[in-house]
């Protein structure tokens, strides 16, 4: 994704989940979790109108939801947000200001919110409005969207609400803020607060991610019980030079999607199979090369995001046997700008690629 604290392959800008213990309320503040907040923070009490508290469980209350959990998946004693909303002087009840952005993608803005009182009683709903604000663009407020009147249940159900929206800046505001202002109910609890890249965008890698990084698109070739797969280099979104071959051995400036090397040539590894684990009588790209100037793969990507570090990279592996006398193969992976005799960007040649006893493949 496009951002410099991505974390993991969901496209995932932040999470705050509020963390986990074993007090009823946790004494980490807004701050730990970079928002602020307008309300104000109890720590040891039950929580009064116009405060909030991290709270492992709803707390002791006549007329709430007592004992009810935060909503963060496999966290023993995990904390939520629980406020009283109280009214509008106290707002918002969450600010959290996001850089790095890449403007033209696409975003998710969301949190799982619940009612914390009980069916019955005739108190105020809860109803929240998620907005997203481009402050340094004349503060202007470039998406909203609003929960509804929260339902008073008779056990505590949490719902996912959110916003998308696509930035012309890299940085903007996230903010939640009532559309109610009453004293009487008005509870709410708030857990897993997320910004996240919209499930229809493309996923990207940045060189910060800190966990493994995210494939923007991974070519395989899929698998099949056919030694040549009848698929095509469209299939697969690229394009090549070489001719393909689909029932027969490969020629000079051919290539075939294949599930073992051939037998017909004495000098090959015969019956070697592909790089991708797991994946039975999976295919490789297995091509005579031919001329110097022949393109093996051509792939055009678009959206993605400028100022970011990408890898592209391929298995490869000689299916000559040690000791042949034959040409190592030596590849050049090349980046070009998508346009017409387009800039080049960046190569790296895999240098010779060695014959081995066995077929050895390398990363390049």
């Amino acid at each position: 994704m496009c951002v410099d604290n991505a974390t993991h392959k969901l496209g995932r800008v932040f999470l705050i989940t509020f963390g986990n213990g074993s007090s009823l309320y946790s004494n980490k503040t807004p701050s730990d979790f970079n928002f602020t907040t307008a309300h104000t923070q109890n720590l040891q009490t039950s929580i009064s109108f116009s405060h909030f508290g991290f709270g492992n469980k709803v707390s002791e209350h006549s007329e709430w939801h007592n004992g009810s959990l935060d909503h963060t998946k496999d966290d023993d004693g995990g904390y939520m947000f629980l406020a009283d909303v109280g009214n509008e002087s106290h707002q918002p009840l969450f600010n959290y200001k996001v850089n790095n952005l890449s403007s033209g993608v696409c975003y998710e803005f969301s949190a799982h919110i619940t009612n914390v009182a009980k069916s019955g009683p005739t108190q105020a709903k809860p109803n929240v409005r998620l907005e997203v604000w481009e402050k340094d663009k004349n503060n202007t407020l470039i998406a909203q969207a609003s929960t509804g009147d929260l339902p008073e249940c008779d056990t505590m159900s949490w719902s996912k609400y959110g916003v998308s929206f696509v930035p012309t800046s890299t940085s903007v505001t996230l903010l939640m803020v009532s559309n109610i202002f009453e004293a009487n109910g008005n509870d709410i609890a708030i857990d897993d607060i997320e910004l996240s890249v919209c499930s229809d965008s493309v996923d990207l890698c940045t060189e910060h991610d800190t966990h493994e990084s995210t494939s923007i698109f991974l070519i395989t070739f899929g698998e099949g019980s056919s030694m040549y797969s009848n698929k095509t280099p469209s299939d697969f979104n690229f394009t090549t030079n070489h001719s393909q071959n689909l029932h027969i051995s490969l020629g000079l400036g051919h290539f075939g999607l294949i599930n073992k090397v051939p037998g017909n040539i004495s000098a090959w590894h015969s019956d070697s199979l592909d790089h991708t684990p797991t994946d039975d009588d999976g295919y490789m790209f297995l091509v005579d090369v031919g001329h110097i100037n022949d393109q093996i793969f051509n792939y055009k990507i678009n959206n993605l995001c400028i100022g970011l570090r990408y890898g592209f990279s391929a298995y490869f592996a000689n299916i000559f046997k040690a000791g042949c006398n034959a040409p190592e193969p030596d590849v050049r992976l090349e980046v070009r700008a998508a346009k017409e005799d387009g800039d080049l960007i960046a190569s790296k040649s895999t240098g010779d690629i060695p014959q081995c006893n066995n077929m050895t493949w390398s990363k390049h």
